[in-house]
């Protein structure tokens, strides 16, 4: 191989790598946006922070408004609670309705790739306790 070829190859070895490597960097940068942007408590921070900069809000604007905020975050809390809830409900349906149709072999390997692997909502992703029940 002739050094012509060897620099063309290591360039586009790093072209390769740094383009693999960027994408990998920009995935995780959005995932943890996206986190963020999900958490209520962060959204609530950086929503007073903006008003506050923008506003230039006085002390008691500020608590006032801090007030307005929380409520509507508690509503955002609520609203996705009851959402998992009934969204959950439904896959627990799905997943019971299917396993009648299905033979005994195939409710074994059903039980091993399906209702004990399934992806749920997950409370603990979305930052909320669940409500409890009167």
């Amino acid at each position: 191989m002739s050094p012509r070829w060897k620099i063309t190859a290591i360039l586009i070895a790093i072209v390769l790598a740094s383009g693999w490597a960027g994408g990998f960097a920009g995935f995780q940068f959005g995932k943890a946006k996206y986190r963020k942007r999900s958490n209520p408590e962060a959204w609530n921070v950086d929503v007073m922070g903006r008003l506050d900069r923008d506003l230039k809000l006085t002390p008691e604007q500020h608590s006032r408004v801090q007030a307005v905020i929380d409520g509507g975050v508690e509503e955002f809390k609520a609203i996705r609670i009851d959402t998992i809830a009934k969204s959950d409900a439904v896959l627990q349906r799905m997943v019971a309705a299917v396993d009648k149709e299905l033979t005994p072999e195939q409710r074994v390997v059903f039980q091993e790739k399906v209702k004990n692997q399934r992806v749920q909502a997950s409370l603990d992703m979305l930052k909320v306790e669940p409500r409890k029940k009167p």
